[in-house]
């Protein structure tokens, strides 16, 4: 019966080596056709073997965990040279259609100079054919054409000037034009390195989610999650040791800064995103495991904007290993809020940000965690259950 209770219990294959060991002491010599030591050292080093195995499959996952971060920040970095792009491209848009302006203009005026000039020479003609003056009219007369003479010759002058001014708008004009291409031209190309990064992504995560279904051993997961907690408490006591800094200085506000402490909106603070509870506060996060979760994890679709809930300062806005792309958001008073799992960070450490103010958007982050947004509320670097902040609903 205890040899059965060995083999059933979920240790598995170890319970099951270490009892090939025990049987060969228990059964009797005759039948054995290994010696005891050639067994045991057969079964050690299938626990070797074993541990290898384990050890390897882990380096594995952080391998592809390490291409994912990069494919992730590879995505984001071209996304952001897409927004550059774009905004670009406006700003041209704006040149253009004050050179058009320009030219228009330029246009009206040149018009405007060759209808006077017209004028001019039409009436200095018809003067010219009415002749049989007396002297002092003619004197008059001689006088008024060589003033219009110099007026006419001051307006062809300026003729020219505009007409090498449109020529000059015309030339700048097709230079945005070929310019505004090249833009168009980077933009495709961007887009597709997007496209290109975003399968790649996908490649990646495949790869991960078919090797976390092959490691089913609780000791390592409980180890990965261990060392995803380890990173995170480091990063969290940097932050708590700057935000305790900022919090023993005077609080100053300013208009961007509402006059409301973080402590008072229990109860009342805002989610980051709208979406039911899937994953609730201090609950398993798995009938194998004994960790729990530390916050809440909300369902929201892909492309869903992810807020700050209150004004803060960004203090971190990367990829963290377990977590996906991460922000955390110091509120003063030693209060943090941490917004994970999320597929596209918009903000930048050192950032200030009001409430409802996006931070990111809401996709497919880092299936370690779960699918959907994971939020946190710390303070004194503890962890506060979100949903007695939330208003009841």
């Amino acid at each position: 019966m205890r040899i059965c209770a060995i083999l059933s219990h979920p240790s598995g294959s170890r319970a099951l080596l270490w009892c090939g060991v025990l049987l060969c002491f228990l059964w009797p010599v005759g039948a054995v056709a290994l010696e005891p030591e050639a067994e045991l050292r057969e079964t050690r080093e299938a626990i070797q073997d074993l541990e290898r195995s384990q050890e390897e499959r882990y380096a594995a996952l952080q391998q592809l965990e390490g291409l994912l971060a990069e494919a992730a920040r590879g995505t984001e970095a071209s996304r952001q040279e897409l927004r550059e792009l774009a905004r670009a491209r406006s700003r041209q848009e704006a040149v253009v259609a004050d050179q058009e302006d320009r030219v228009d203009e330029a246009r009206e005026r040149l018009e405007a100079e060759r209808r006077a000039a017209a004028r001019l020479v039409r009436d200095q003609w018809q003067g010219e054919r009415h002749p049989g003056r007396s002297d002092g009219q003619s004197a008059e007369h001689r006088h008024q054409a060589a003033f219009a003479a110099r007026i006419r010759e001051a307006r062809e002058q300026a003729l020219v000037v505009l007409r090498d001014r449109i020529e000059a708008l015309e030339t700048a004009r097709e230079n945005l034009a070929r310019e505004r291409a090249v833009l168009a031209e980077r933009e495709e190309q961007a887009r597709a390195a997007v496209a290109d990064l975003e399968r790649e992504e996908a490649h990646q995560r495949q790869a991960m989610a078919e090797l976390e279904a092959v490691i089913e051993d609780e000791s390592l997961e409980l180890e990965r999650l261990a060392r995803n907690a380890e990173t995170l408490e480091a990063v969290i006591e940097e932050v708590e040791a700057r935000s305790a800094a900022r919090a023993a200085a005077p609080r100053e506000f300013t208009p961007e800064r509402p006059d409301v402490a973080f402590v008072e909106l229990e109860g009342e603070l805002p989610r980051p995103a709208e979406g039911r509870v899937i994953r609730s506060f201090n609950e398993s996060r798995g009938s194998r495991l004994r960790s729990r979760w530390r916050g809440a994890v909300l369902a929201v679709d892909n492309g869903t904007a992810v807020r700050a809930v209150h004004y803060g300062q960004v203090v971190y806005a990367d990829w963290m290993q377990g977590y996906g792309f991460l922000v955390i958001v110091d509120h003063g008073e030693r209060y943090l809020t941490l917004y994970s799992n999320v597929e596209e960070i918009l903000v930048a450490e050192g950032e200030t940000v009001g409430a409802g103010e996006q931070l990111a958007v809401a996709g497919e982050g880092s299936e370690a965690i779960a699918p959907g947004l994971y939020f946190e509320i710390r303070h004194n670097g503890g962890p506060l259950n979100p949903e007695s902040w939330w208003p009841s609903q």
